[in-house]
């Protein structure tokens, strides 16, 4: 099998069911393990043949040649690559009355990431924000722990992470970071219309440069002894905050 350059094997029934869903167009092959036709793949079959896909039963061997470091349960799906935005849909968004965006403060973990991104598609954010640099981006494994999150929020890699606040800060976005030293607890935090959530790595938080250029930092209360929370759980509670409070 020749994949193009355009395109990538992915595997995971989530990821694969989001994909059919959201962009089929850009759906060439869905093969499917020839001993492993459950009820829920072949209604995944059947949802991709409605929508012209093409079908490929195939051996256990084509799953070790080409699935060889996922858990593929028994799928995967021959397609276009899911791209990463640039700064200018940032610009675009930047445009809209109410806006949630989840800033990525040099996360490098892929499961946080995924985690993060499965969060995002779950509070309906608009974007999640990452830098260029000492950051990980949109790979196999962030795509298949978001379970179909990557394909449903935009993914923006910024060049410098500090610029990209300001700019929001003058689009009249509050920018809210989450600190473990901070003094105001996230429960009491009023929201803006157009909001955007920091989030830091589990090791470091947030970076100095970053702290300085929010508007406001808050802390989860933890009342227990564990010094910090997981980068996913924390943006979990932080999101869903903002949507109680919206």
């Amino acid at each position: 099998m020749r994949i193009k350059h355009h395109q990538e094997i992915i595997c995971g029934i989530n990821l694969i069911e989001t994909v059919l869903t959201a962009r089929h167009d850009s759906v060439e092959t869905l093969y499917i393990l020839d001993s492993k036709l459950n009820s829920r793949i072949k209604r995944i079959s059947s949802k991709a043949k409605l929508k012209g896909v093409n079908i490929s039963l195939e051996t256990k061997n084509f799953f070790d040649l080409y699935c060889k470091d996922s858990n593929h349960q028994g799928l995967a799906l021959l397609c276009d690559k899911r791209k990463e935005e640039d700064e200018s849909l940032l610009e675009e968004l930047l445009k809209k009355e109410s806006l949630l965006f989840l800033v990525l403060d040099h996360i490098t973990d892929p499961h946080n990431v995924g985690a993060c991104l499965r969060n995002a598609a779950a509070a309906n954010v608009d974007a999640v924000i990452v830098p260029k640099n000492r950051s990980c981006h949109l790979n196999s494994t962030v795509r298949k722990i978001s379970s179909g999150g990557s394909e449903l929020v935009p993914f923006i890699v910024v060049t410098n992470l500090v610029r990209s606040l300001k700019k929001m800060q003058s689009s009249g976005v509050q920018i809210i970071g989450a600190e473990k030293t901070a003094k105001e607890s996230y429960t009491n935090l009023n929201f803006d219309k157009k909001s955007a959530l920091v989030i830091g790595s589990e090791d470091k938080g947030l970076r100095t440069l970053t702290t300085e250029n929010c508007d406001k930092l808050v802390k989860i209360d933890m009342p227990g002894q564990m010094e910090s929370l997981n980068a996913s759980v924390a943006s979990g509670i932080l999101l869903f905050e903002f949507i109680r409070k919206s």
